[in-house]
């Protein structure tokens, strides 16, 4: 659980040891997050870390800082490379 929150929700904990108090910050991102479905998504989560997903998951959908990077760059630029606005 503690590598899955360091991962996509409080990257700043990453290498902290996992205390009650801890566990109990996580938990709060979660819910915060994710409120009545962060059980759920934490389930998913987990889920989709394990190697016989991963082999069915397509890349695009990895958490990775380079996936990310490249879908940020890819969501802000259209085919004709000018920019588009990103929100609502």
């Amino acid at each position: 659980m503690g590598k899955i929150a360091t991962r996509y929700l409080i990257p700043e904990l990453a290498g902290a040891r996992l205390t009650h108090k801890l566990c109990s910050h996580v938990a709060d991102a979660f819910v915060s997050k994710y409120g009545k479905f962060a059980g759920w998504a934490q389930t998913l989560l987990f889920i989709a870390e394990l190697p016989s997903q991963k082999k069915i998951i397509p890349p695009e959908f990895w958490a990775t800082e380079e996936n990310q990077d490249a879908n940020t760059k890819a969501s802000t630029t259209d085919a004709k490379g000018s920019s588009k606005a990103i929100g609502p």
